[in-house]
């Protein structure tokens, strides 16, 4: 096995690509914007959009993080009267306040998918379900609290043992990490730490003013490495594939595919990982552009692992390799 430090490169096993997918229908963006539009998104995803990305997925032998919001995977909102309540400078209503009291995923399929869950569990090759919190709670904002975040964790929990599967993966809603010792205490392996950038920057805006002038260029993404945080394998993003939507929609689709290939050029080249991800709800803007991109980069990442040139791992199988790895130069007591 890789000694932590040079995990993933050439010379061992095959590079690794890991796709992480954030699943949320309205749950990701109620806060922001809601109205038609967005039910609109969440239904043709509901419907059209994840069966057809995980026939990509399937058809090219590939597998992935679909990293899902937990209220997503139920078929109606469960009693939360005594969830603790959270209030963003952003968003001060109550966080349930928009969700359908009566709903289910017949009547509100925008909200509530669990036969999305069976069918993903149902695939091959097989899938990881991961977590993308219970409701879409931003851990890391003013507003958040230390018993909310554990109450979404157990929620989580709860979940995966309805559905039967073990929670390792979480993702962060928009990568705001926080209350990670909470996270491993729940039985979680890995997380989705922030994405690596050429050149390294705290202030948000900033970081998302240089993904997107990145995309634009067509520039070469920037590859990574797992490491240990605490008991936690953190994993770092490349490549987030942008909505084409807004003043975004102008972003040329030859460029955001030359970046996922040029992607694939270098970690066959040098290893390391390539962890690309996005949300599926954003291949419903400007359809079909960017179900085209992502289409014709799985089929190209199909054929180098069916050659043998890459690998395609999971969150949860790449944390568990490395986990491996680590115990054994010592990283890990």
């Amino acid at each position: 096995m890789s000694n932590p430090a040079t995990y993933g490169t050439t010379g061992g096993n095959p590079p690794i690509v890991v796709i992480s997918l954030d699943c949320e229908l309205c749950w990701g963006s109620f806060d922001h914007s809601y109205g038609e539009e967005l039910i609109r998104m969440a239904r043709w995803t509901h419907d059209v959009g994840y069966p057809n990305l995980l026939g990509l997925f399937t058809r090219n032998e590939l597998s992935a993080t679909w990293a899902i919001v937990g209220g997503a995977m139920r078929d109606s909102l469960p009693d939360v009267s005594n969830f603790p309540e959270v209030s963003y400078p952003h968003y001060p209503k109550p966080w349930f306040g928009l969700v359908p009291r009566d709903g289910n995923e017949s009547t509100n399929p925008e909200w509530f998918g669990p036969s999305l869950v069976r069918m993903i569990q149902k695939a091959s090759p097989a899938q990881e379900i991961g977590f993308h919190s219970f409701s879409h709670v931003l851990f890391g904002y003013p507003g958040m609290t230390r018993e909310r975040a554990v109450a979404e964790y157990q929620q989580c929990c709860d979940i995966a043992r309805e559905f039967n599967f073990r929670p390792e993966s979480f993702v962060f809603p928009r990568n705001s990490v926080a209350y990670l010792r909470e996270m491993r205490q729940a039985g979680f392996s890995c997380y989705r730490a922030m994405d690596r950038l050429r050149f390294q920057v705290s202030h948000g805006k900033l970081r998302s003013a240089l993904g997107v002038a990145a995309d634009f260029a067509g520039l070469s993404p920037v590859l990574v490495r797992p490491y240990m945080d605490g008991e936690l394998v953190a994993i770092p993003g490349s490549l987030h594939i942008r909505f084409a939507r807004g003043w975004r929609k102008h972003i040329p689709d030859s460029s955001r595919l030359r970046r996922l290939k040029k992607g694939l050029d270098l970690v066959q080249r040098e290893g390391g990982v390539f962890h690309v991800w996005f949300h599926p709800e954003n291949l419903y803007a400007e359809r079909p552009r960017l179900e085209n991109v992502v289409a014709e980069f799985l089929d190209e990442l199909g054929k180098l692992v069916r050659n043998g040139r890459v690998r395609c791992l999971t969150m949860g199988q790449l944390a568990s390799e490395y986990r491996v790895a680590a115990s054994e130069a010592g990283a890990i007591a």
